[in-house]
């Protein structure tokens, strides 16, 4: 879809079955959002997921604003439900009533902490199968506290409707974060600079 010889015709899918640019008020009819929003609405919980009915009572309210702020066309964030089994966590971003950027953090996987994440390595390979070769790719050493040096990948598929941004964070309690904008919100993202995450290896 982002290879040299092939432009994103449509919006482009992302995790949970939404598109980059679809509207507010069809994120929120759709899938997880749908179903926690009705139950919420009857306090009845059987129907939900169970990985998701422990939260589900926490965000009822949370997921009702947002929808409402989202809905109005302010710019909002909504963190999702994730994926405890891939060890993600998601958040979407809203701006003008339209989903414009999704971000999912996996957490790498370590013999220490868990088994289940995905490395950057993995994530990294089905996105070029997908899409092809990157539009650019970096890398940068990085230290972390005790001095042990680590390579932080960088890779972005760039065309003149989307973008997507993998960041790689190495290390003891390592993660990968990636990034689906629509290419609105990415110029928007990188006139504003990449924040740099909280993290001792950075």
């Amino acid at each position: 879809m982002f290879g040299q010889d092939q432009q994103p015709d449509q919006m482009l899918k992302v995790k949970g079955g939404h598109e980059l640019g679809e509207t507010s008020e069809r994120f929120f009819s759709e899938g997880f959002e749908k179903q926690a929003l009705a139950a919420c609405a009857v306090g009845d919980y059987k129907g939900v997921e169970k990985s998701s009915k422990r939260e589900l009572r926490n965000f009822c309210s949370q997921l009702a604003d947002v929808r409402q702020q989202a809905s109005t066309g302010k710019r909002c964030d909504y963190t999702g439900a994730g994926d405890v089994r891939e060890r993600r966590t998601d958040t979407f971003t809203f701006d003008g009533g339209r989903l414009v950027r999704v971000q999912l953090v996996f957490a790498a996987p370590s013999a220490e902490v868990n088994y289940r994440g995905q490395s950057f390595e993995q994530i990294f390979a089905g996105l070029k199968q997908a899409y092809g070769p990157p539009t650019t790719e970096s890398t940068k050493t990085v230290t972390n506290t005790y001095g042990v040096p680590y390579t932080a990948h960088r890779e972005l598929w760039l065309s003149p409707r989307a973008a997507i941004l993998v960041m790689e964070q190495p290390g003891e309690s390592g993660s990968t974060t990636l990034s689906a904008f629509t290419r609105a919100e990415y110029d928007r993202f990188m006139a504003t600079g990449v924040p740099k995450p909280a993290n001792p290896l950075q």
